[in-house]
C-alpha cells in the first residue's frame, strides 16, 4: 500500500516577530513545496528507510529501527536527529508506525531547504496528513514559531494570520495591480528562524501599540491600491521592527540607493527580501546582479 501527500512552501510577508505578540500578519503560499510518499516494505521488516530528494537529486538517507526508532545509518546526524523527533511523536499519537512490515520513506522536495520558504513545515505538514494528526500539535512539540508556516502549507490562497492561544487562519484576496512590480530577491545568507525568534521574543513582548500597528499596516498593506501607497506602509512596518528589535533595515544596510522599497521577509539578516520597483525588471535584476544576487523572482512566478 502506498500513500501520497503534499504541501506548499511558505513566505511571510508582514508581521514577523510582532506575530509572536498577537499582530495578524499576512503569509502566502508558494507554488513550490514538498512531496511524501509512503510505502510499507515487506523485504526488510521492522524498519524505516528514509530518503529526500531536492528536484530528483538524492541528498539525505537513513534508516530507523522500526519499534526503538533507534538511528541504524545515515548521512547527516543532525537532520536524522530531527526526524527521529518528529516519528516518535507520530508513535505516540498514530498508530501508522504500528506495522511488522518495513516503511519506506521519500520525500521530494521542490524549494532549497537554505531558501527558508518552509522545507520543515511543509514536511510536517505532509507527516500529520499521513499520521491524520493536528499538524499544529506536531509543530508546537518541537519549536516555538508561531505556526504561519503550517497555515500556508495548506492553503491555496493570501492568509491573515493570528496567533492567539491557537491560530487563527483567515483567507485573503491579495492581488492588487501592481504585484508585476514585486520581486523577490536571496541574500544567500541562511537564517534560522527559530533561532532568530527566540532571540528577539523578548523584545516584542508586550509592545502592545506597535503590535496594533503591526496588524493595522498588514490590513493596509492587503489593501494597497498603488505602489507608491503600498512602499509607505513597507518602509514604516521596516521601521518599527527595525527599532524594536536594534538591527537596522535591510535597505539601509545594503540597499541604500535602490530606488524602491525592500522589506525582510521572515527572520531578519537572511533569506529572501521584498523588493518593488516601479521601472524595468531588467533595472531590478541589474541592480542586485552588481550587488553579487542572482536569485531574483517575480512576485507573480514564486507565489500561488
Amino acid at each position: 500500500m502506498s500513500s501520497s501527500f503534499y504541501s506548499r512552501g511558505k513566505l511571510l510577508l508582514t508581521g514577523e516577530y510582532f506575530v509572536m505578540e498577537g499582530s495578524q500578519a499576512l503569509a502566502v503560499p508558494l507554488k513550490v513545496g514538498q512531496r511524501l510518499l509512503i510505502e510499507e516494505n515487506s523485504d526488510v521488516s521492522h524498519e524505516i528507510s528514509w530518503e529526500s530528494s531536492i528536484k530528483d537529486k538524492l541528498w539525505f538517507v537513513a534508516t530507523f529501527d522500526l519499534i526503538s526508532l533507534n538511528i541504524l545509518d545515515t548521512n547527516d546526524l543532525a537532520i536524522a536527529q530531527y526526524l527521529q523527533k518528529l516519528l516518535s511523536y507520530i508513535k505516540n499519537q498514530s498508530n501508522v508506525l504500528s506495522t511488522d512490515q518495513g516503511i519506506q520513506i521519500k520525500t521530494q522536495l521542490e524549494i532549497l531547504p537554505d531558501w527558508g520558504m518552509g522545507s520543515s513545515s511543509s514536511l510536517i505538514s505532509n507527516l500529520a496528513y499521513w499520521a491524520d494528526i493536528n499538524p499544529y500539535e506536531l509543530f508546537f512539540s518541537l519549536f516555538d514559531g508561531s505556526g504561519y508556516d503550517i497555515a500556508c502549507a495548506r492553503s491555496d490562497s493570501a492568509i491573515l494570520y493570528q496567533y492567539q492561544d491557537k491560530p487563527a487562519i483567515q483567507p485573503v484576496n491579495f492581488e492588487p495591480g501592481f504585484l508585476n512590480k514585486i520581486y523577490l530577491v536571496y541574500l544567500g545568507k541562511k537564517q534560522d528562524s527559530l533561532q532568530s525568534v527566540l532571540k528577539n521574543k523578548e523584545k516584542v513582548k508586550n509592545k502592545k501599540k506597535d503590535a496594533e500597528r503591526i496588524s493595522q499596516l498588514t490590513a493596509r498593506i492587503i489593501q494597497s491600491k498603488s505602489l507608491s501607497e503600498f512602499d509607505g506602509y513597507i518602509r514604516e512596518h521596516e521601521e518599527i521592527i527595525s527599532k524594536t528589535i536594534n538591527e537596522s533595515t535591510v535597505k539601509s544596510k545594503y540597499f541604500e540607493n535602490f530606488k524602491g522599497a525592500v522589506k525582510s521577509l521572515g527572520a531578519w539578516g537572511g533569506d529572501f527580501v521584498m523588493a518593488t520597483y516601479e521601472g524595468e525588471p531588467d533595472d531590478v535584476k541589474n541592480y542586485f546582479n552588481k550587488k553579487g544576487l542572482n536569485i531574483i523572482f517575480p512576485y507573480k512566478r514564486l507565489v500561488l
